[in-house]
This record gives structure tokens, sequence and C-alpha cells, in this order.
């Protein structure tokens, strides 16, 4: 059958593709061969096994014979385009298992037959990609070649008869695909025209960058009708298209998927093309009408369609968000991506698995999806984490670019189902915890893995670390644990303190030290000579004794013969005076220090500063001038044992005990009037008492 000079056929067939690789010829690369342009009449010997790209364009080749690619076992690419190819053996490519592209375009073949097909020649090219034939010798194709192949016409020009005549030709063919890419249609003369007739093998129809002057007058998609009924995937692609009747909708009785982004669409023109949500499309499972010029968000379009599993609305001006809609309960996918919301409603079906609503103005997020496995959210202004409580099947979370300062693996908690997270591009506070996190998210034990590159999660604050990752961010052991950090460091000073405190306490260092000032203090003070002293002693007693001091000891003393002068304190001190500094004077100016003790006595303050200071002065003196009374029976142990002197002197029994027995009474006044009485010499002794 004649047609058109030339017809440029892709053939897409249904295998899996591996990745070319590089090229080689006469000496010029190891994986390909370039023997483009050197006159050659025959296939060159294969230098390497390894060549997996062979150019033989534009040469003298006439023949292809059996054994010519033997030595192309892992050929990928064969070019033998614009020879002048007349016969090619029936097992020429037989070797060429790997093959996936060939072109034998511009040769002088004048026939493509369907048993190249079937058997023979191109029956072994299991792998077989892209197959490019044609030329102006090229008389007849055979319908049958046709089988499952993608036609495709890119960067040309055809008038609308033309397309009326190709797919005319192609009637009743095996044609699955039909696309039309980057190609420009020109309006023409209706009459006579002839509408093709149905393409029963016809799945799919793709119009993209397709450009129609005059478009008002063009007859939209008219001559598509006869061609549609058995059309499952149509695609509308930024070719200004905007008007679909309603009638159109119920010719495409089989379609499941629909695409006419970057168009014209309005609400109404949408409306229309949906019949108002009551006919046609009834099949459809997913529809793209992204980047039209949609305002408002009607579900109702929608409600009737119970296969819908997928709509894509994003790149539409929406702004708000209804309070309620009515979307089908089969709907899964729901992308409202760049919309300009602002904030989300319940509108949002609770039947979703995944859900888009990145690059708009939100602030939060926290509508209830209880199916929702994935959820986009990147390029907002949300400040923290959606509720994990509210998504407890979410696997999948993208939270980029939008104004989060921190989180840590606490916060994800709530996400029980939780794998991947992709939070880079953020503003973050590097706490500690959040270091930990992104520093150990791909460690095989963790639970929720950073599906982004930790080098983007970039420290804002703090000043040390601003700039800088959170992997580098390094943070201290002190600026990551302040108060454990803290606390030992306090401990680590106190304990010191303590220990020393303790020390003190058991070697009496602040009664040395106390004693050692009293010391200094007395030193500075002048020296009285024995024969100057203002008192024969000084009474040391406790307040709780004064009635025994005022009864007894002041009147038999005082009033003998000859009588002592006694040095009382709360007679005898000088009123405003220091305590301190009365009780040394007292000492000082006193032949002897008298302690009448008692249990009272060892628990009086001032009595253990007096004992201090008179123990203290005998000590530096070397003198004894102390005279012991115990008012009542004492255990020695209870004296301090720093007083190791005044232990000492009770331990000799040099001193005097206040008897029991009244008949002993004037005994103790005798020998205590002997133990006070100033001796010539000048040298001071005890009498001991028994």
């Amino acid at each position: 059958m004649s047609i058109v000079p030339f017809l440029s056929c892709v053939l897409l067939l249904m295998h899996q593709s591996s990745s070319l690789s590089a090229a080689r010829c006469h000496g010029c690369e190891p994986t390909s061969c370039n023997c483009s342009r050197q006159s050659l009449q025959a296939i060159p010997e294969g230098p390497s096994k390894l060549i997996a790209e062979l150019d033989l364009s534009f040469n003298r080749l006439r023949t292809i014979m059996k054994n010519d690619f033997v030595a192309f076992s892992r050929l990928q690419s064969l070019l033998v385009n614009n020879n002048r190819i007349q016969k090619i053996h029936d097992e020429a490519f037989f070797p060429l298992t790997n093959l996936e592209k060939l072109d034998l375009s511009f040769n002088r073949l004048e026939t493509l037959s369907a048993g190249w097909f079937e058997r023979n020649l191109f029956q072994p090219l299991k792998r077989l990609k892209t197959l490019h034939f044609g030329g102006p010798d090229l008389q007849s194709v055979r319908k049958a070649v046709l089988s499952d192949v993608v036609v495709i016409f890119k960067n040309v020009t055809m008038t609308f008869m033309a397309c009326i005549a190709f797919l005319d030709i192609m009637s009743d063919s095996n044609l699955t695909s039909l696309a039309l890419v980057d190609t420009k249609i020109l309006r023409t003369s209706f009459r006579g025209i002839g509408y093709p007739r149905q393409m029963k093998r016809l799945e799919a129809l793709v119009f993209r960058n397709v450009a129609v002057p005059r478009f008002y007058n063009f007859p939209a998609l008219l001559f598509l009708r006869p061609l549609v009924g058995m059309v499952r995937r149509l695609s509308l692609l930024n070719s200004e298209f905007f008007l679909w009747p309603c009638v159109y909708s119920a010719d495409f009785s089989r379609l499941d998927f629909m695409d006419v982004s970057d168009n014209l669409l309005s609400d109404a023109l949408l409306s229309q093309m949906m019949c108002d949500g009551d006919g046609g499309l009834w099949r459809l499972q997913t529809i793209n009408v992204s980047r039209n010029h949609l305002q408002t968000i009607n579900s109702r379009l929608f409600t009737k369609l119970i296969e819908l599993k997928n709509i894509d609305l994003s790149g539409n001006a929406f702004h708000v968000m209804p309070e309620t809609c009515y979307w089908p309960p089969s709907l899964q996918f729901l992308n409202l991506s760049s919309t300009h919301l602002t904030q989300v409603t319940t509108c949002l079906p609770v039947s979703l698995r995944t859900l888009d609503l990145s690059d708009n103005g939100l602030t939060a997020f926290n509508i209830q999806l209880p199916f929702l496995t994935r959820l986009r959210l990147s390029g907002n202004k949300i400040v923290r984490l959606p509720d994990g409580l509210l998504y407890p099947r979410l696997a999948f979370l993208s939270i980029q670019n939008n104004n989060l300062q921190t989180f840590s693996g606490s916060n994800l908690n709530p996400y029980k189902d939780l794998k991947i997270l992709e939070a880079a591009g953020n503003k973050y506070v590097c706490s500690c915890d959040f270091v930990a996190f992104v520093t150990s998210s791909r460690s095989a034990d963790r639970r929720v893995a950073l599906g982004d590159d930790t080098r983007s999660y970039v420290c804002d604050s703090p000043d040390a670390v601003r700039g800088k990752s959170a992997a580098d961010a390094g943070l201290s052991a002190f600026e990551c644990h302040a108060a454990l950090a803290l606390s030992l460091l306090c401990g680590g000073m106190l304990a010191p303190i303590v220990l020393v405190a303790a020390l003190c306490h058991k070697f009496s260092v602040a009664w040395y030290l106390k004693m050692t000032w009293f010391w200094l203090r007395a030193k500075r003070r002048p020296k009285l000579n024995k024969r100057e002293l203002e008192y024969d002693a000084f009474v040391s007693y406790s307040e709780m004794d004064s009635g025994w001091v005022d009864a007894h000891l002041v009147p038999e003393l005082e009033q003998s013969e000859p009588p002592l002068r006694l040095c009382i304190h709360k007679r005898d001190f000088v009123p405003g005076g220091w305590i301190l500094d009365n009780i040394m004077d007292a000492v000082e100016k006193s032949h002897r220090t008298l302690f009448v003790l008692s249990r009272h006595f060892l628990s009086s303050e001032w009595c253990k500063y007096e004992l201090d200071y008179t123990h203290f002065r005998a000590f530096d003196q070397n003198d004894d001038t102390v005279v012991l009374i115990l008012l009542e029976p004492i255990d020695k142990e209870t004296v301090p044992k720093k007083f190791c002197r005044l232990r000492r002197v009770m331990n000799s029994r040099t001193y005097l005990e206040w008897p029991d027995d009244g008949d002993r009474v004037p005994r103790f006044w005798h020998s205590l009037k002997a133990a006070l009485k100033r001796p010539d010499n000048g040298n001071c002794y005890f009498e001991k008492v028994d």
C-alpha cells in the first residue's frame, strides 16, 4: 500500500531495557565503534566482544550477511541507516540478543514484512525497544507488522487532512498508542472529509505541546470521536486546551487515566467536562487537572466516580478550602500542592493514603487521617511536627523548608509506623537531642531514618554552631547535659569543702584557729605584773549555777579574813564592751581562774570561751592558774578531748568537789582559799584534795 514518501515507525516492545554503554571503532573507544562515513562496503570485524554500540551509517553497504554480527554479541545499538542495503539475511540478527535500538531507515528495502517479526529476522531480538524503518524506496507496509506499537509524531507540522489520512491508513491496525509531541496542526477545509474507522486496539492518546492556530475554528476533538471507544489513557498536556463538551465524555467509556494539566481550564469549563458530576468518565481512576485556572475546590464533580483513586489539583489558585466536601470513598491520592492554601479543613477525605500539601502557606496541620501513609508538607510555614496520634499508619513524612526549630526522637514516638522523615531546609536550634537524632539517624537500630542528606540539616543557633551542619555541630557534654554537668561540678567543688569541714571538725581545727586568734589578740595586749592584778580569781560559771555562786561562793570568799576579791561577770564586766574582750580582761587581771564545773557549764557557750582562753593562756605561759570546782559529779569522758590540760588536771585529782556531806564543807572552803592564795614566790600550785 502506498503512503507518504517517508514514514518513521518507533517500535516499543514490552521488555526491560538495560543502560547503554559508551561507543568505539577503529581503535576509538573500548565499548563502541564509530564507522560512519568510511565508505565501507561490508560489515567490519569486531575488534572486541565488549562493543555495545556500532554506527555504520552513511556507508555503501548493500547486503547484510548471516555471520556479519557474530562478533558483536553484546551489541545494544546498531545504526545502519543511509546505506544501500537491499537484502538482509533472515538469520543476520540472531547473535544480537541484547540489541535495543536498530536503525534501518533510508536504505533500499522495499517492503516491511510481518514475517520478519513473527519469525526469522527480528524474532530473536527480545530486547528490541526502538526500530527506525523507512525511506524513499519503501513501497508497502503490512498492517500485521504494527503489533503493540507506539506511533509518535514529534517536531512536525501537519495539516488536519494529513492527520486524518494517516489515521485512516491505520484503521483496523494493531496500533495501541498514538502521540503528537511538539507538533503544529494546520487547519484546512473539511469538505469531503472522511473520518477514520475505529481502531479496536488503540488504548492511549498523547497530545503534548500541540499548537493549533485559530483554535476557536478548530473542530476540537471531533475527529477523534470514532477512535476513542477503546482508549484507556488520554493525555492533553500544555496544548492550550480548554473546551471539552459534556457529550464527549460519554465517548470515553473505558477511560481510566486522564491528564489535562498545563492548560486553560476554568471552574466552569471543568464542570462542563465532568458533566457537573452527573455523567461520563465512569471508569476514571486517575485525573490530573494541575496547573490550570481553577479557583474553587468542587468535590461534587467527582463524588459519583466510584472507581476514582487519584486526583491532582496542584498548581491552581484555590487560596481557601471548603469546610465540607463530598469526595468518592475510593479516593486515596490527593495533590493540593502549590494552591496558595493557608489552612486546611475537614474537607480532606479520611480515605486518603497519600496527601501532598507542599508549597502552600500552612502554619499548622492537624487533620485526622487514620489511613494516611504518605504526607508531604514541604515549603510551608509549619513550626512544629503534626500530632502523630492523628496518623497511626503514616510511614513517610516530608516537611522540608518550613519553620521547624527542633525535634528529637521523643517527638517521633507518637508516629507508630513512621519509617522515613525528610525535614531538611529548616532553621534549627541545634539542641543536644536534635543533634543526637540527626547523627544517629542512619544507624540500623533507628526506627525512623532521615530520607534526605544529613548535611542539609543546618543549625541556626546557638551562635557557636550557626551555619554548620547538625552532624558537624560537635556540642560539648556540658552543653548537652548542663544540669548533670552543673551538678557534677558543684558536687566536685562541694565534696572537698565537706571533706575539709569534716576533718576540721574531727581534729578541732576550728577550735585551734579560734584559740590562735585569741592568743594573737592577747599577745598584743600589755602583759600585767603579778602585783598589778586586780582580782584574786575570775569566776567562770554557768548562769544556771548562779544561785550557788551568789549564795555560797561569793559570800564565803569575799567575807573571809583576809577577804578575796572575785571577778564576777554580771557584776564586774564593762557594760557595752565586747564580751570576748571582757573575758580576756578578766582572765588577764585575775591571779586565778576559778571554774565552777557542772553539766550546765559544759553546755554553756560562753563558759566554753572562758575555758578555751584560760586553757590556751595556760599552755602559752606555762603556768597553772586554773582552779576547778566540781559542783556535781562529772564523767571525765564528757570533757572535750581537745582540752588535754584540763583533762590532765582532772585525772590528777587536783580539783575540788563540792561535798554532799555538810560536815566536810568547812574543809572545802579551807582548801579553796588555800588554792586561791597568792604565793610569795610568784609560782602557783594546786593542792590535791581527796
